[in-house]
């Protein structure tokens, strides 16, 4: 995409419904539509500027059998001004010009063939020389067909060529009036022809670019209603943290990304103390708002970026720290559980009169995908050791020792 400013749908129906006799679009859509075509553009008009320095001088054969009496001027226009001119034109086309710039550009070169064909016309005396004039209707098919320059611009070019060559016929000594006027009106019918395919291209064209940004603009919106949805189904509305699909994701790619490397992490089991009688006490209302500043300040207890957090379901939280052993697993449950104390959100039910948590924590070895579970598991064990002990504290679940009871049941 290009760096314009955002097109609407809006800017795309305006465009569409603008006829202007230039074929020019709103502002807005033209800059996109230069930014997105320009390029391609360069390429083609460039390499239409190598082929016309073949197909132009292969055309020295038809001033040797019409105007022999003129072979070196013809010679020197070919070689020496139309053809060095029509090399450095393909090399400026591949620069970064403007529209302008480049209509110009695309102007100059018929006007150069013609000039010369028109100089060479005037200079012979050739019999056959009233025949040479009509390669000018040759350049007009080629220059608003072959190279296309903007409607407005194969006009300007188109009325010059006319006037020119009207001026070369009426001008030329030996030019029968017949032949000016047989030649005058071919000349005029061509441009017309050509003009009118012009202008027809172009509009297509053009109208063919709004068709394609707009199914662009409504891939796009698509593409953001599926990110969108695919980011709900990863994130938890209440507290807006991970949910236990996100969490999933999460720890999945957390262990494809280290296959080999025997990384240590910590696993804490979270679980809201007396979260049930919370709820009884100050209705559900009243456990959603807490909900959500605890998984606030549990969040701002981890790294933000390295650690996985996320609701595992009703009161219960889940965090996976990458790289921390059990002693860093047990410091963040700490500083969680003080985080959430220091809310001091009110709890009539409960012990030491406000809301808080109870943390197990658990480790494994990034390196080995079955740990994770048996880290969970021991984790959960751990949780429910803390309940049992009395709430609101961190119970470790040491290497070796078989965690007692069954995993904690949210309370």
């Amino acid at each position: 995409m290009t760096s314009q400013r955002k097109i609407t749908a809006d800017d795309i129906a305006k465009a569409a419904s603008v006829r202007r006799w230039d074929l020019a679009f709103p502002d807005k859509i033209e800059q996109r539509f230069e930014a997105d075509t320009a390029p391609r553009r360069a390429r083609v008009l460039a390499a239409v500027a190598i082929r016309t320095v073949v197909v132009y001088n292969v055309f020295l054969v038809g001033d040797a059998l019409l105007v022999p009496d003129t072979i070196g001027l013809s010679l020197i226009v070919h070689l020496m001004l139309v053809t060095p001119w029509l090399i450095v034109a393909a090399a400026l086309f591949r620069r970064a010009l403007t529209p302008r710039q480049r209509n110009l550009m695309i102007l100059s070169i018929p006007l150069t063939i013609v000039a010369g064909i028109l100089w060479v016309f005037m200079a012979s005396h050739s019999p056959l020389a009233s025949h040479y004039q009509y390669f000018v209707v040759l350049v007009v098919m080629y220059a608003n067909s072959a190279m296309r320059p903007s409607f407005g611009y194969a006009l300007t070019v188109s009325a010059t060529i006319v006037i020119a060559h009207g001026l070369a016929c009426v001008l030329h000594p030996d030019m029968p009036a017949a032949a000016s006027v047989t030649a005058s009106f071919g000349l005029l019918v061509t441009i017309g022809v050509t003009l009118i395919a012009n202008y027809y291209i172009e509009r297509d064209l053009r109208r063919l670019y709004l068709l394609r940004l707009k199914d662009n603009l409504a891939a796009e919106s698509l593409q953001r209603t599926a990110d969108d949805l695919t980011r709900m189904s990863h994130v938890d509305a209440l507290t807006g943290l991970a949910n236990r699909r996100g969490v999933d994701n999460r720890v999945a790619a957390l262990f494809a990304g280290s296959p080999a490397a025997l990384r240590p992490f910590a696993v804490l089991m979270i679980d809201v103390d007396h979260f049930k009688g919370f709820n009884d006490q100050y209705g559900h209302p009243a456990g959603d708002r807490c909900l959500t500043l605890i998984g606030a300040a549990v969040r701002g207890a981890l790294r933000d970026n390295a650690d996985i957090l996320g609701r595992y379901g009703g009161e219960e939280f889940v965090a996976i720290l990458p790289d921390a052993d059990l002693i860093d697993g047990i410091r963040a449950a700490e500083r969680m559980r003080r985080a959430v104390e220091r809310l001091g959100v009110p709890h009539a039910r409960s012990e030491v009169g406000c809301v808080t948590l109870s943390v197990g924590v658990g480790t494994g070895s990034l390196g080995d995908a079955a740990s994770l579970t048996a880290a969970i598991v021991a984790a959960d064990a751990a949780l429910y050791e803390a309940k049992a002990a009395g709430r609101n504290r961190i119970r470790p679940a040491l290497p070796g020792r078989l965690p007692e009871g069954k995993p904690a049941q949210a309370a």
